[in-house]
Order: C-alpha cells, then structure tokens, then sequence
C-alpha cells in the first residue's frame, strides 16, 4: 500500500509496506488521539493516525470476556502494577481507545486542578476560558447528558436511596452516552451505539473532513531523527488475529504526536531515546478503586441497567463513592469465600446483590512505567494517606448500604466475611488494614509525561511539545502534572484539542 488513503483503513487493506508522507502524524487513536486529529483536520491538515488495535462497530461486539479481553484490552486483560501490593491497571486497545470499554462518566476537570497546574507547573496555556470553551465543545460533540431513571434500574437507585437516608451529596452521573439502554456491559464495548466513544465522535469528525486517514492494526514502534527533528516512524501491521507483525510502515510527517496512552506514550519515548527516564515514565499517578458488594432482601439484577450511574461526592474529603457493576465471572473474583457450596450459593443469588466502591484522588501514591530487556515495568506504590482514604470511603459506602435496607455488607478487604450491621463496619475497615488486604483496582493512569514550564521537572511544555525536540508532541492524560481526582476523558479529550490546536498555530 502507498499513498495516503484518507478514511478508515485496516489490516484487510494492506498488500504489501505502507509508505505515507503527511503533514501531521497521530499515534493512537484513544481520547487524546481521536480529538487531536479532529482540531488538525479543522485547518485542512493531511493527517494520519495509526493506531495498533482495530475498527469497531458496535454490531462487533460480543458479550464475551475472553473475546473482550483479546481484541479491546491492552495485554489482553493482564496488565499489572507492582509494589507494595499488586494492582489490576486495564486499558483499552483499539480505535476509540479506552473510550470503548469506559462507562462514559464525563466530569469537567474541577478548577482548583487547573488552578494547580497554572500556578505550581507553569501551564499558562491551560486557562479557564481555554478550557471551559473546549468542555463545552466535548459535552456538545459526546452527547452528554445524564441518563433517565427508566434506564440506570435498581442498583443504582438503591444507592441513591441510602445516600439520601444519610444526606450525602450524591447525583446521577452525566455520561457521553445519551442513547444508553441500561444492557449494563459497557466494559464490552457497546453493542447498541448508545455510547459516544471517541471513535464515533472526534475522529467522525476528523474523517468528515476528508483530510485524515486513520490506519488501524499499525504498531509504531522506531524513529528516525536528524538534529532535533523527528523525521519519520516505521512499524508494522499487526495481525488482528494472531498479533503477529505482517508487513512494514513508514510514516514521513512535519510534526508528530504521541498519543499512547501513560504507559504506551513514555514506552515510546524511552525506547527511542526521545527522552531520558528522569521524569518520563515517572509520576505515574492512579485512581485506586475498591468495590463493596452488598445483599438486599429484594431483587437488584445488577447487569440491567446504567452500568455506572451514580455517586456520592466526597472530593474534598479525598474519594468519590461510585455505583458500577460487572459480569457474573468478575463478581466471582470478587467474593471473600472460598470456591465450594457457600460461593456457588451467593452466584446463584446475584439477582440480590448491588455493588459499589470508592475512588481515591492519589496524593501521596506512585508509580513508574520503565522499558526492559523482559518488557514494560509497571510498578506503583499506596501511600499511607491514600490507603486510609480508601478505608474511609468502604466505610461510608458500606453505611450507605444498610441506610439502603442491605441485609449484610462484604467489605472490599480479602478474607473478611460480610457484615450484617452498621456497628460491625470500623471493626470490619480498621485503619490499620495493609495495603496488600485491599483488592484495589487501578483507574485512569495519568502523570508520566508531564507537562510543566520547565524542563527540569517535565517532559513536555505547556503546548505539549517534548522538550529538545522541535516538531514532538504527546496528547494524552500522561501529560497531567497532577492527579484530576475524577474520571479523566474529558479532560484527556481538552488536552488533544489543546496540542493539536497548537500545531495548527491557533494557541
């Protein structure tokens, strides 16, 4: 294949090497990618976008964890975090990213973030007028809007229910789905189309304008440089099937940008020596997530309905109380008991189950992704303060489940057994519980090629640019100085509009 070909292309169009010469090169089509190429396309740029996963539509997915595993999630599920305990960090693989695979929670970034990063990273380019014009836009483009009580169904309104008992601050979720229908698998990929990915939205856009090409199935893998200028990057196809390489790609581009993701964006710079590791792959920053299950004497059916719809805010208190539900086989890995009568007996009962978890800002975390002979690094370790944060959140969740009517709580902490009262929860959730006894969950990585004024204490400037490269961009949430404290497409979404608004010369 040679020439650029604007449009959708994929594995099924490549016959031989791919050699493209465009003005802008997108690598990865996730959030900060597909909204990237959506601002370029609006000053008549050429741009391609190759992204190693493939085209979906939502007729082409299945309800079907191994299925799921293989074709929509990075390591095919697997992805990990050591430290001081291990932690499950999914992602998603594919045009669309992990748009496809989310929930489609939209939170604008809260102002006291961006105040952070223009006040203590030297951002200026992140100004509320800036940013607030680029919400506005996403929320128009997404859809978003917050979902009707006929479809976020019981075990979100049964959350709803105890945190109103308790007088908390809660609210349904506004989410980029506006055509949900409450099927409840969301982390599938939407079957329906209800759901607003990044696919079926900027990057529509960007295809609209006939200017953008995006390659599915290409793993971008080298550079080529001459002084401080990124001259082209090669690859391969990549197999859908098997994911083996097929044939080569050569991409020639006047500016690049990076948009891999916190763990493929700083891979690519440090094996390519694009950047030293003294701040790139460093930051990493999470947002850890525990989950409580908890049995009512009525009927919940957690896989009807909004799969994550609703939330008790305690951002100031450092965690967001959210709703959210899985398949059957995730619940399972879930359960305190061991595999036997008791586990099949609580299976067979899931119709009564409802489940929730706390979020944790990341304040005093960490993390780090390194390249190595064996393969990526990811390591990451709790801090203390987040630890207790995450005990404080179980524990209003838990109170929040039997002010809801629940007949026993199972507390996220391994090899507890449920609880049946209010007065059993801090015995359940004492402070002192390590790390280690938390089944957490790593949400929304973010921080590990910072944007900052100086180079210093960054890896990019604030219009994206990696230092001491002159045409290098990254347009992700790695670029985050800090943690947002919420779910983070929206402002991963901004922060594409910012870089590829800046390579047009319109920053």
């Amino acid at each position: 294949m040679s020439g650029f070909q604007p449009g959708k292309n994929g594995f099924q169009d490549y016959r031989s090497k791919i050699h493209l010469d465009v003005d802008v090169c997108v690598i990865g089509a996730g959030a900060g990618g597909c909204a990237a190429a959506a601002a370029l396309a609006e000053s008549g740029l050429r741009v391609a976008v190759l992204e190693e996963g493939s085209h979906w539509e939502p007729r082409d997915f299945r309800q079907d964890t191994a299925f799921a595993f293989k074709n929509l999630y990075q390591g095919r599920g697997a992805r990990t975090l050591r430290g001081n305990t291990v932690i499950p960090m999914p992602g998603g693989r594919g045009v669309g990213g992990s748009t496809l695979i989310n929930s489609g929670i939209c939170f604008r970034c809260p102002p006291s973030v961006l105040q952070t990063w223009r006040d203590e990273h030297g951002c200026e380019t992140i100004t509320n007028e800036r940013f607030g014009a680029y919400f506005d836009r996403i929320w128009e483009t997404l859809g978003v809007t917050v979902n009707p009580v006929a479809v976020q169904r019981n075990n979100n309104l049964i959350f709803k229910s105890g945190a109103e008992a308790l007088g908390l601050d809660g609210r349904f979720m506004a989410r980029s789905a506006p055509g949900c229908v409450g099927c409840g698998i969301c982390q599938y990929g939407c079957p329906t189309g209800g759901k607003t990915s990044a696919d079926r939205t900027f990057l529509r856009q960007a295809l609209s304008s006939g200017t953008v090409g995006v390659y599915a199935n290409c793993r971008v893998e080298r550079c080529e440089t001459v002084g401080d200028h990124v001259v082209a990057v090669e690859g391969h196809t990549i197999d859908p099937e098997t994911h083996e390489p097929v044939h080569g790609i050569r991409v020639r581009a006047e500016t690049f940008i990076v948009s891999g993701g916190p763990v493929g964006s700083p891979l690519f710079l440090l094996r390519n020596g694009l950047a030293d590791n003294t701040h790139c792959g460093e930051h990493l920053v999470v947002h850890p997530a525990v989950g409580t299950l908890a049995r009512f004497a009525q009927e919940i059916r957690p896989w009807s309905g909004v799969t994550q719809g609703y939330y008790v805010d305690c951002w100031d208190e450092g965690f967001l109380l959210q709703t959210y539900t899985v398949s059957p086989d995730q619940y399972f890995l879930l359960l305190q008991t061991a595999p036997g009568p008791e586990t099949l007996e609580i299976l067979a009962d899931l119709s009564h189950v409802a489940s929730a978890g706390v979020l944790v800002h990341d304040e005093d975390s960490g993390g780090r992704v390194r390249w190595t002979p064996a393969g990526p690094d990811l390591s990451y370790f709790m801090g203390e303060g987040d630890r207790r944060r995450i005990i404080d959140g179980l524990r209003l969740c838990a109170e929040v489940f039997f002010a809801a009517g629940a007949t026993a709580v199972a507390p996220g902490r391994l090899g507890h057994r449920p609880v049946t009262t209010m007065a059993e929860i801090r015995a359940a959730l004492p402070h002192d519980v390590p790390a280690s006894h938390l089944p957490i969950y790593a949400s929304h990585p973010m921080g590990t090629c910072r944007m900052g004024a100086d180079p210093e204490t960054s890896v990019v400037d604030p219009h994206g640019r990696v230092w001491g490269w002159s045409n290098l961009r990254v347009a992700d949430a790695s670029v985050f100085p800090t943690s947002l404290g919420v779910n983070p497409q929206v402002t991963t979404m901004a922060m594409g509009l910012l870089v590829g608004h800046s390579v047009a010369g319109r920053v």
